[in-house]
């Protein structure tokens, strides 16, 4: 047996009919850049959050651009990031021209660590970007504290978090502004790109929603140097669509979380990520600790059983942040992600993929 770590194939032919649907409606009323299928998007996603407000933009990364201009980060700012994240988000930081500044991870749930983060604190520090990695929670109170006590900005990178929250309440619910990707494999995924930045500012989603259109007035004025970060109209009306089966998408990867997690737990080989307590885990990827990664992805290959290395480089130790200083020592981080590997948990998978995947953690030693 090979079990794909994702096979979006499988998706769409579930479904196929109704795409095609929504493809030829989109095509008919000629509403391709933004319009009224983005705007329905908006509106639906901001009420499944609980009532925030919801600007559609074409990916996760135009998202924190978007969400980091509309707050005033810019030259001369600095933004305080995890490592243990995708090159996005620091990448977004130093495009605004802000300089990103690595924080370390905690060693259970492998979030960004609030006392590493609090110890970065200069008076050019401007914000705070809190990345819930694979679809854990950081540790919202603790930097809700902390960034409202040093006057920060608080930003919460959302793009492997749809799903997750922390006592009830969603993640994306607990910053200035939270940011979303819907690339296709996350857990709204879009038939190519997509994103979001939401607040309960609505002031703050006005500011996004003029700066993703070259910040142009219906007058033909425009406001400030941007660019054109719209969504598509067909991927609003996709969206919008996979929406309304989003709560049982999320329900099978959690049964399918659980069934690894008991797997793992019977390997003393085998680390799992931790949950923040208080919290509801989205499982956006399920990772694993192994002892040794390279011995624990070759007995995978030999099941026939994909995975994944993410991230296998820090975004601290990558060319791209070395003009930042990026290169310090985040021991935590350097050592988790050393070794940390995905497994497959698509929810398309079959009974017998999910099966075998589980059987292959319990039994590796």
């Amino acid at each position: 047996m090979n079990v794909p770590m994702y096979d979006l194939k499988r998706e769409y032919l579930a479904d196929r009919e109704a795409y095609l649907s929504l493809f030829d409606e989109v095509c008919r009323s000629a509403q391709f850049a933004d319009g009224v299928y983005a705007a329905r998007f908006e509106s639906a996603f901001g009420a499944y959050l609980g009532g925030m407000h919801a600007a559609a933009v074409n990916s996760g990364t135009d998202a924190l651009i978007l969400a980091l201009k509309a707050l005033g980060v810019g030259p001369g700012d600095e933004v305080i990031v995890p490592s243990a994240t995708f090159n996005a988000t620091p990448g977004a930081v130093a495009l605004t021209g802000a300089v990103p500044v690595f924080a370390d991870c905690e060693e259970d749930t492998w979030q960004i660590s609030p006392a590493s983060a609090r110890g970065l604190i200069t008076d050019k520090t401007k914000a705070v970007i809190g990345v819930h990695l694979y679809g854990g929670m950081f540790d919202v109170r603790a930097f809700r504290r902390l960034t409202r006590e040093a006057g920060l900005f608080l930003i919460e990178d959302c793009a492997q978090a749809l799903g997750a929250a922390f006592r009830g309440e969603p993640a994306g619910s607990f910053g200035d502004a939270a940011c979303f990707s819907f690339y296709p494999t996350k857990n709204l995924g879009s038939f190519g790109e997509g994103g979001a930045v939401v607040s309960a500012d609505n002031a703050l989603i006005d500011r996004v929603q003029l700066l993703k259109k070259h910040a142009r007035t219906p007058e033909g004025d425009h406001l400030a140097v941007s660019g054109n970060m719209r969504m598509h109209g067909l991927q609003g009306a996709i969206l919008t669509k996979k929406l309304e089966r989003l709560p049982d998408f999320l329900a099978r990867k959690a049964r399918i979380a659980a069934c690894y997690r008991k797997a793992a737990a019977q390997s003393p080989a085998l680390t799992v990520q931790a949950t923040e307590p208080g919290s509801v885990h989205a499982y956006h990827l399920f990772a694993v600790l192994p002892d040794d990664r390279d011995r624990f992805t070759e007995y995978l290959t030999a099941r026939g059983i994909a995975f994944s290395v993410q991230y296998p480089v820090p975004c601290h130790r990558q060319t791209a942040f070395a003009a930042f200083g990026g290169a310090r020592s985040l021991p935590v981080t350097e050592r988790l992600f050393s070794r940390v590997v995905t497994v497959p948990s698509y929810p398309y998978l079959t009974e017998e993929e999910i099966l075998a995947v589980a059987a292959a953690l319990r039994e590796y030693r």
